[in-house]
């Protein structure tokens, strides 16, 4: 028996307590409290000073108890710019200078608990856009994403004019097919759906992670899929394809490094290709994940994306010498030594201690 597969034994017993302690529990927890009927997870609402005609809304979740960084005011400003009415969810207590900043530029400004994370914040969002605004269209956000400048005000102004039932940046086809919760937006018959509505209602803001991928993400697209006819998808293998048929087999073996680490090719595979099998084989590995992970750095650079997900080093996509040297390639940006340096303060799922590594590997953290 090799040491890998002692270390996975080993370490079993372990990963039953975390998972235990740390969705068990939580699920336990939060169904007690919904049966208990206890504090609502909405706390306040403040009026906002930014409202725009034509009713399209966004649910904008964010978690910054400094400050505001620049990739939410980006965002802000981008859907300001797009006409967008921005209900501004926040998922932890803001006063003084701060709230008044964010009410400046929102049309309003929810204060939440945290409890069930983004995913809850989404369910109190959409309860209180429906009950008090008519919507004709809803755009979902997190702060999950770097917001970049460039084209991020025309990706809002697409999302929000969509005829689509849903219209979102990228699918993820990684496990099962489901809405990413980080950037979507839904029609007007869609949101006001029975469907839709009771999913919110039913769901259960669970403190886990997995809880909100599987019941949420997940949950929600199972709620969506038997009424959405029209889909409306920004960033796809196929739209990347003609970028890629015009390129040189050297420059095509050259974005392998654009491949996050689990989806690279080996140097054989790369040789041994022809340059349309090469082109067809990134088009598919792109394609059988998240594609705002496989292809981060190929949107960027050929279609001009302006989302890049926060935690491409974090969650092992790809090193810091990577990611670095990648972003070199496929934009200019002030905010470039930002990034890179709240990645490597963040660091990697492996700087975890034992117990918060097991979580992460998990699935709970």
């Amino acid at each position: 028996m090799n040491i890998k597969r002692l270390k996975a034994i080993a370490l079993l017993p372990i990963r039953r307590v975390v998972r235990f302690v740390h969705h068990d529990v939580k699920v336990m927890q939060a169904r007690r409290a919904r049966a208990a009927q206890g504090a609502p997870s909405l706390k306040a609402s403040h009026q906002g000073a930014r409202e725009h005609t034509g009713g399209v809304y966004a649910i904008f979740l964010i978690w910054q108890r400094r400050q505001v960084p620049w990739y939410v005011q980006n965002a802000l400003t981008a859907l300001d710019e797009a006409g967008v009415n921005v209900i501004l969810v926040v998922n932890h207590e803001l006063e003084g200078e701060r709230l008044r900043e964010l009410t400046q530029q929102s049309a309003r400004v929810l204060i939440r608990d945290n409890s069930g994370f983004d995913i809850g914040g989404y369910r109190d969002g959409t309860l209180y856009v429906q009950e008090t605004f008519k919507p004709s269209r809803v755009l979902y956000l997190n702060d999950s994403i770097y917001y970049f400048k460039d084209n991020l005000t025309g990706l809002f102004n697409a999302m929000a004019q969509s005829d689509a039932d849903v219209a979102a940046p990228f699918e993820n086809h990684e496990y099962t097919y489901h809405v990413q919760s980080f950037c979507f937006s839904v029609a007007e018959h869609i949101f006001q759906s029975t469907a839709f509505l009771d999913f919110w209602r039913g769901y259960l803001p669970v403190d886990s992670r997995l809880w909100a991928i599987n019941e949420g993400e997940i949950g929600l697209s199972n709620a969506l899929a038997p009424q959405v006819r029209t889909k409306d998808i920004f960033y796809t293998p196929e739209k990347l394809r003609p970028f890629l048929t015009g390129l040189s087999l050297d420059e095509l073996r050259h974005l392998n490094v654009y491949l996050p680490r689990l989806s690279r090719m080996e140097q054989a595979e790369l040789t041994a290709f022809t340059q349309p099998e090469l082109v067809d084989q990134f088009c598919r590995l792109v394609a059988v994940r998240s594609q705002i992970h496989t292809g981060a750095f190929l949107y960027q650079r050929f279609m001009g994306c302006p989302l890049m997900k926060r935690d491409l080093l974090y969650r092992l996509q790809f090193s810091l010498e990577e990611i670095t040297a990648n972003l070199a390639e496929v934009r200019r940006d002030e905010h470039f030594r930002e990034i890179l340096e709240e990645m490597k303060t963040k660091g990697t799922g492996r700087d975890l201690s034992i117990w918060n590594y097991v979580r992460f590997a998990e699935g709970v953290l």
